[in-house]
């Protein structure tokens, strides 16, 4: 754990109720429970600054045949895998988002970094470092995100750049595209141009369930930056990396699609994905990789899954019967199956997983998880390899 993320850690309870308790004297009713569940914000409705605050703490083991597959530091390991503090303000139509992260300083520190200015109800324009949208779980993030870690598929999708965006929205639907360069932390302009464009819609909704289709589109071009690609173990906890492909090197280009498909149905959330990428570079030859993941949640208590047409993606998760009212929480029980296929690139493989999960929400903004995965490799040089992943996770997001 570094110093940086070991004082965030540390500032992320008390800093809330300390901030918020000034601004309960004026609405005289707050509770102490109501105040430690809100990030500290000063301003009004349509002129603020928030800080949110986010920690999670990463422990777990793992195992493997055979054995030399995961090293003797990661069977047992434990690390604050995120130690984040997001600013949001916003100026009447003007708006944006700074956010660190303290416990990936050294490589990196920047999440997001942009500037919006809102058009009319249904565009925003937005400029800076942020998602690029192609993928439902990149767009949602790690605050709402329905499984501890992002299916093997995640390998191929777009990482986040500085770039611009157009964002529209509607009832039912969503359409977002944009220009990019590189990311911030590493050449935010010097590794070439990226197209990137996603549309969802709602074709089936009623109440608060919804069905949800989506497209993502997006073209690489001049990448500069060496490409490669690697499967998962299922926690960022274990480094081994069961497939992966050689270093794409040299002027490179990289087309992208990917499919969704996703449901809210009372206590039941169904989320999937398949992404196909064609990779082209003018040293390390070219190929064809692919690979999704199919995954479902039950709430064992009365909750559900809110989502937002607007935007095309999942909110996060607020129990309806939250501890620090006196209930227990929301209970969630899921299972994902996952498929990663890399055997078109020189020394490429294939591997599936298979997650099992339960969360466990007390409050608002808190999050307790433990998931298991079982990851096989079925083809390529170390075909048979398979890898027992245990993650347990505690959550403080705001």
């Amino acid at each position: 754990m570094s110093r940086a993320a070991l004082v965030l850690a540390c500032l992320a309870l008390p800093l809330p109720p300390i901030v918020a308790t000034a601004s309960a004297g004026e609405r005289g009713e707050a509770s102490l429970a109501e105040r430690l569940e809100t990030a500290p914000e000063i301003g009004t409705q349509d002129r603020y600054l928030r800080l949110s605050p986010y920690v999670q703490f990463d422990g777990g083991w793992a195992s493997s045949s055979p054995d030399d597959l995961v090293a003797p530091e990661d069977r047992r390991n434990g690390e604050v895998r995120r130690g984040r503090l997001y600013a949001d303000f916003a100026y009447d139509d003007f708006g944006g988002r700074l956010t660190l992260d303290f416990a990936n300083w050294e490589e990196e520190a920047v999440t997001y970094a942009y500037l919006n200015y809102k058009i009319s109800e249904a565009l925003t324009v937005q400029a800076g470092y942020q998602d690029v949208p192609f993928s439902l779980q990149n767009i949602m993030g790690s605050r709402s995100a329905t499984f501890a870690e992002d299916g093997l598929n995640s390998t191929l999708q777009l990482a986040d750049a500085v770039g611009v965006v157009a964002l529209m929205g509607g009832d039912r639907w969503s359409f977002q595209a944009g220009v990019f360069g590189g990311d911030i932390n590493a050449q935010p302009f010097d590794d070439g141009v990226t197209l990137g464009a996603r549309a969802t819609y709602a074709p089936w909704m009623e109440g608060e369930d919804a069905v949800h289709l989506g497209l993502g589109l997006a073209g690489g071009f001049d990448r500069q930056e060496p490409l490669s690609f690697s499967g998962g173990t299922g926690t960022d906890l274990v480094a081994a990396s069961p497939i992966s492909t050689g270093d794409f090197t040299g002027s490179a280009k990289l087309l992208s699609a990917n499919a969704e498909l996703a449901a809210t149905l009372g206590r039941f959330t169904l989320q999937s994905e398949y992404t196909v990428s064609r990779v082209e570079a003018r040293d390390g030859g070219e190929a064809t990789l692919h690979g999704g993941y199919l995954s479902a949640l039950l709430f064992l208590t009365d909750d559900h899954r809110v989502y937002e047409a607007k935007e095309g993606q999942f909110e996060r998760v607020k129990p309806a019967h939250s501890v620090s009212k006196g209930g227990i929480g929301a209970f969630e029980i899921g299972a994902r199956l996952d498929g990663l296929d890399l055997t078109d690139a020189e020394d490429g493989g294939a591997e599936i997983a298979g997650t099992a999960i339960l969360n466990w929400y007390p409050t608002d903004v808190l999050r307790f998880t433990a998931s298991h995965t079982y990851t096989e490799v079925t083809a390529g040089p170390d075909e048979g390899d398979r890898v027992n992943a245990t993650l347990l996770r505690a959550t403080i997001v705001y």
